[in-house]
Order: C-alpha cells, then sequence, then structure tokens
C-alpha cells in the first residue's frame, strides 16, 4: 500500500510538473526575450519546441552593438566555437525529439588563411551532443559583397547546418522547392524494355536469377504504362558498372544479391540541398546583418509543422519571428541587446498587423 502511494505521488508530481513547464513555454511563446541566450535558454523546460534557426554573429566580422562585447568578439575561434556549444547545448535540450536545429555560421579569413568555423562546429556539435547532421545546405547569395580581391575569389555561399536529435524528425520534403524541372512525359512505346531483355539473356546471370530479372522487368514496364512511374533504369551485374556506396536493400545489395537493379524514375523535381537567394537589406533597419527571410520561409516549411513553436536565440533584427507568423507558426526570440530586441518586437508586431489585414 505504502509503495503504490509513493508510486502515486511521483506520477502526480511528473504531471504537475509537465503542467508547470507548458505554462512557462506558453508564457514565453510570441514573445521577444531581452538577455544571453546562454542563461535565458536554462529556464525554458526540456522538448518545449518543435524548431530552432539562428545565426550566431559571425566571428570577428561585425560589431552588432558597437561595444566590442558578446559572442563574436572572442580572443580565438576556439573560444568563439565553445561560446556558441554553450548555446547549442541548451538548445538541444529544448528541441523536441521530433523536433530540427538550423545554424547557419559565417566564415573568417585570418592572415589571409580561410579558418573552416562553420565546419569546426559542426563537427564539435556532434562529437559532443546528441544530435546528427542531417544536411548542409548551401546558402547561395545571388548579390555578395561586391569586392575584388587580387588572389582569392569572392565569398558568396554560407552553410545552414540541418540538425536533429534523431531519426524520427519533422519532415515536409513537398513543401520544399524543387531544383529541377519535371520531364515531359513520352507515351510509352510498345518496345519498352526490349533492350534489357536481350541484356539480360547476354548476361552471366544464373537461368533462376535471369527469371527473377525478367519478373521484374515486365513489373516495372508495366507501372510505367499505367503511369504509376515515368521511367525506370536496370542495372545487371556483369554488364553495367556496380553502384558504389549503398546500404542493405540499397542498388549495390541488390546487384550482389539478384544480379540486376531497377531505378524508378518518378519524374518529380530533385530537391536539392541548395538554396539560392539574395542578401537581403531592408529600409529602415539599422541592423548590420539581416537574415533572408525567403530562406527562413522555406525551412521553416519544411522542418517545422503549422502551429508549432521557433525559436532563435540570436534574433538579431526579428526576422524568424517574421517568418514564422508569416507560415502560421508561433516564435520565441532572444537577443541580447536591448536596441534590437525593440527592433525585432516592432518588425513582427507590424508583420502581425499586415497578416491580419489580409483576412
Amino acid at each position: 500500500m505504502f509503495e503504490s502511494r509513493n508510486l502515486f505521488d511521483t506520477a502526480i508530481e511528473t504531471i504537475n510538473t509537465e503542467r508547470m513547464e507548458e505554462q512557462e513555454t506558453r508564457c514565453l511563446v510570441d514573445s521577444i526575450q531581452c538577455g544571453d541566450s546562454a542563461f535565458l535558454l536554462k529556464q525554458m523546460p526540456n522538448n518545449s519546441v518543435d524548431f530552432v534557426i539562428t545565426s550566431p554573429p559571425y566571428y570577428l566580422q561585425r560589431d552588432y552593438n558597437n561595444k566590442g562585447i558578446g559572442v563574436g568578439h572572442e580572443k580565438t575561434v576556439d573560444a568563439y566555437i565553445d561560446s556558441l556549444l554553450e548555446v547549442f547545448s541548451e538548445v538541444v535540450r529544448v528541441v523536441k525529439p521530433s523536433g530540427n536545429i538550423v545554424y547557419n555560421i559565417g566564415d573568417k579569413y585570418l592572415n589571409s588563411s580561410l579558418l573552416l568555423v562553420p565546419y569546426r562546429f559542426a563537427i564539435t556539435a556532434t562529437s559532443l551532443y546528441p544530435v546528427r547532421l542531417v544536411n548542409d545546405i548551401t546558402w547561395v547569395k545571388r548579390n555578395p559583397t561586391p569586392r575584388q580581391f587580387g588572389r582569392r575569389l569572392v565569398s558568396s555561399t554560407e552553410p545552414f547546418f540541418h540538425f536533429s536529435k534523431g531519426a524520427d524528425y519533422y519532415y515536409d520534403r513537398d513543401s520544399f522547392p524543387s531544383k529541377t524541372k519535371k520531364v515531359y512525359q513520352h507515351q510509352p512505346s510498345d518496345r519498352l524494355g526490349e533492350k534489357y531483355r536481350m541484356l539480360i539473356q547476354d548476361s552471366d546471370l544464373s537461368q533462376q536469377a535471369k527469371k527473377k530479372a525478367h519478373q521484374a522487368l515486365d513489373d516495372v514496364v508495366r507501372e510505367v504504362k499505367e503511369g504509376h512511374i515515368q521511367g525506370f533504369r536496370m542495372k545487371i551485374k556483369g554488364i553495367h558498372a556496380e553502384a558504389f556506396g549503398g546500404q542493405d536493400g540499397g542498388r549495390k545489395i541488390q546487384m550482389e544479391r539478384e544480379g540486376f537493379t531497377i531505378i524508378r524514375i518518378h519524374g518529380k523535381g530533385m530537391k536539392k540541398d541548395v538554396i539560392e537567394s539574395t542578401v537581403e537589406s531592408i529600409p529602415g533597419i539599422k541592423h548590420t546583418a539581416v537574415f533572408p527571410a525567403s530562406v527562413i520561409r522555406e525551412l521553416i516549411k519544411l522542418l517545422c509543422p503549422r502551429g508549432g513553436v521557433v525559436l532563435d536565440p540570436y534574433v538579431g533584427s526579428g526576422t524568424t519571428g517574421v517568418a514564422a507568423i508569416k507560415e502560421g507558426r508561433h516564435y520565441i526570440g532572444i537577443d541580447i541587446d536591448p536596441s534590437y530586441c525593440d527592433l525585432s518586437r516592432k518588425r513582427i508586431e507590424e508583420c502581425r498587423i499586415n497578416e491580419q489585414k489580409k483576412f
């Protein structure tokens, strides 16, 4: 009886704690918090936000607050990465198991040598914390700062690192824009697959393997003629080059086990790890590094469910909050500079009013 009572009390205490944490999160939702992210994030409950997307101050690049202090002003690149990781550790904690994290970090030349700051951060983050690096998305700037270097090219790309806490992360692939156009679908020929039939017969496959290959070919030809797929390719062991890499069930393994593999072509545009946009400069916004809103909106749609909470621990001019509102998500922003907090609140309120006018 005593043991049952303790279990009951523990269950009630857990429920009450979860309710308090939910209330704490709700108090922060749709607000800009002014202060040090490393401290304020510690006040947030575990597993409370759906998506974190941010761009920390770059290392020795800009004086955001004209004070020469804070993240980005560390004496060494290692100290800078340590500052980022102090916040990142809290970010990992507050993100839901189904959540996603995206960091945009700029690089730096020192003594004419590129430091590879973003990649140092990503490698250290994945080695220290329970996250996986899903994608290194390249942001291509259509209008990089016009410079003329005598002995190096102008930098016009930056990485957006997509981390997840596990395999079951939210992902709306269909929302992300395709980078290739759909191929026009021709009417299937009556001779579709005949070339592969002859190659199967000429191959060194066993009679049983040839029978399986012909059956698989019949099936995929039928899929094309019924309009389920646009086309296909077939690889036959000993005739075509073997696939590289792969895992159990992949093309390489299929060729080893069956003697052939079939690649189905669905005709959809390819989703590439590249986003192109201009570097934004908004009239009246006194901020030296404005996040590209178009990029943020695409990533929010891809990685955060509608109605979810988006967190930016270095919110700056408030672009993440604006993008979240436009895409039907909630936001939490944090910045250490009071002037940027005021700027963010003003932009977000103007956005909210404009969005309401649409309905």
